[in-house]
């Protein structure tokens, strides 16, 4: 009985684990949240602090094919409910070593807005794409004067957090 619930559930999850990889494949699309430029890529990834009060997304690399060659675009975007803390989003594009392993990030794609306290936080930035590389996105957004939200702060002056985070989009070849 047990062998059985054993093999049983060892099917369930590499059926799942199919099926999770199955169900987001890159595809052309109309761009995103009505900011975001139209291409072939992913849809975007977004990480929410521990608190959940805030978050980073990572937008692409969406690919075009204007008559010039191929192009990408690249990007994120970082809020707090409520408008809350301070505001710093670095964008940059990488492109994955020849040891299939090793990502490495492309020299000038590296771009930082802020500190604001502008709610959200958006960078969009376009380069060259060339064909037989693999590219990917990261976004990284730093949030300082964030409240934690815990009752008693004041007593140990712990009532404003900084959260450091990344959201990393997927792999992707134009």
């Amino acid at each position: 009985m047990v062998r059985r619930s054993l093999i049983l559930m060892a099917t369930l999850l590499a059926l799942s684990a199919a099926a999770a990889g199955a169900a987001i494949a890159p595809s052309w699309n109309s761009g995103y949240n009505g900011w975001w430029p139209a291409g072939f890529g992913y849809p975007p990834i977004t990480v929410q602090s521990v608190s959940k009060q805030c978050s980073v997304t990572v937008y692409g690399p969406t690919f075009h094919e204007p008559r010039s060659g191929s192009t990408q675009d690249y990007g994120g975007g970082t809020s707090c409910a409520s408008g809350v803390g301070t505001k710093t989003l670095t964008i940059y594009d990488q492109v994955l070593g020849q040891d299939g392993h090793t990502w490495y990030t492309i020299s000038g794609s590296k771009f930082t807005a802020g500190p604001s306290n502008g709610n959200p936080l958006r960078m969009i930035r376009n380069r060259t794409a060339h064909i037989g590389h693999v590219y990917r996105s990261v976004a990284t957004a730093k949030l300082t004067n964030v409240p934690n939200g815990h009752a008693g702060c004041s007593l140990t002056g712990t009532c404003n957090v900084t959260y450091l985070i990344t959201a990393t989009g997927r792999r992707i070849a134009p």
